[in-house]
């Protein structure tokens, strides 16, 4: 994986349809957020990224924004589910392929620690604010894989 894109699902209603927390939808403005960040991923997204959803309504929603702009596929991703460990997400997007481009649309804390895990930082020390983007890239220097951040992008910004 050259790229991994890490997009936490805009600002979400306190309580889904049935009292489920799957089912809880965007906010009129988590709408607006998602559609500011799908905006700007239309224009930066390299041609063959991968979009893995988690199933969660919000993160659908969140998608839906940028399939909008894109006609790029979103698969709905289960291993990305509220329930998911930071583990199982890591497994399931590491790969080979250098050329590849991964944009995972889901939940904190899993993205905050995941970012954290490929940083080589202390678990707790990434926030992923709702609606924004965590871009990172790896290369390859002297043998030795490196992972670092390359942008960060918030709706607000």
């Amino acid at each position: 994986m050259a790229n991994l894109i890490l997009w936490r699902h805009a600002e979400a209603e306190v309580q889904g349809a049935n009292g489920l927390d799957t089912n809880r939808i965007l906010t009129k403005n988590g709408r607006k957020d998602a559609v500011k960040m799908a905006k700007w991923l239309n224009q930066h997204l390299p041609p063959n990224t991968e979009i893995l959803c988690s199933p969660a309504k919000r993160c659908l929603e969140t998608a839906e924004a940028l399939q909008n702009f894109s006609r790029l596929e979103i698969k709905i991703a289960d291993f990305l589910s509220v329930d998911s460990t930071v583990e199982q997400i890591a497994k399931k997007i590491t790969n080979d392929d250098s050329t590849k481009t991964i944009l995972v649309i889901g939940h904190q804390p899993n993205l905050g620690m995941l970012i954290a895990k490929l940083l080589g930082m202390n678990e707790s020390a990434c926030v992923v604010k709702k609606g924004a983007v965590w871009w990172l890239r790896q290369r390859e220097v002297s043998g030795v894989l490196q992972t670092y951040l390359f942008t960060v992008q918030h709706p607000d910004y």
